[in-house]
C-alpha cells in the first residue's frame, strides 16, 4: 500500500500568486488545449445541439504572462439550421482564428498538431461573478 500522507513542506504555497486577467489589449497568445467531451472529441454540442470548438490558449510574450489565467474561445461550426447572417458569421470567425493561428483550414485539420500554435489577439475583459474577470478575445489579428 502506499503511503497516506501528502508532503508539502518543500513548496511555499503561502507565495503563490492568484491569475488575474490581463488588462485589455493586444497579446500574443499560445493555443494549448482544446475543451473535450468525456470521450475526448473536440466537436461539441451546446445546449441548442448547435455544433462548436473551443480552444484554450494562454498569454505569452509579456511581463503579465507568469500569472495570467488561460481562457478558452467559443467558435461555432456552421451548420444547415443557422441564417445565412449567422453561417456567415460563423465562417468569419473561424477563418480569422484559423489564419491567426497559422492553421491551413483548406485541408483536414490534426487538432493536436494544432497545440502550441500562436498568434496574436485583441483581448477583452469581462467579469464573471464565480471566475472573477475574464479574458474574452475580440478580434483574432492577421499574422504580420
Amino acid at each position: 500500500m502506499g503511503e497516506s500522507f501528502l508532503d508539502f513542506m518543500d513548496e511555499d504555497l503561502d507565495g503563490a500568486v492568484e491569475p488575474q486577467a490581463v488588462e485589455e489589449g493586444e497579446y500574443t497568445l499560445k493555443l494549448v488545449d482544446w475543451k473535450t467531451d468525456k470521450k475526448g472529441a473536440i466537436l461539441q454540442k451546446d445546449k441548442n445541439d448547435a455544433p462548436y470548438i473551443m480552444p484554450i490558449f494562454e498569454v505569452i510574450e509579456c511581463e503579465e504572462a507568469e500569472f495570467a489565467k488561460g481562457f478558452s474561445s467559443f467558435l461555432r461550426i456552421p451548420y444547415a439550421d443557422m441564417t445565412v447572417k449567422e453561417k456567415n458569421q460563423a465562417k468569419w470567425e473561424l477563418r480569422a482564428f484559423f489564419t491567426c493561428f497559422g492553421i491551413d483550414y483548406s485541408q483536414r485539420i490534426d487538432y493536436e498538431e494544432c497545440v502550441g500554435a500562436t498568434g496574436d489577439a485583441l483581448l477583452v475583459v469581462t467579469p464573471d461573478e464565480g471566475y472573477g474577470e475574464q479574458n474574452r478575445i475580440k478580434k483574432f489579428m492577421s499574422p504580420r
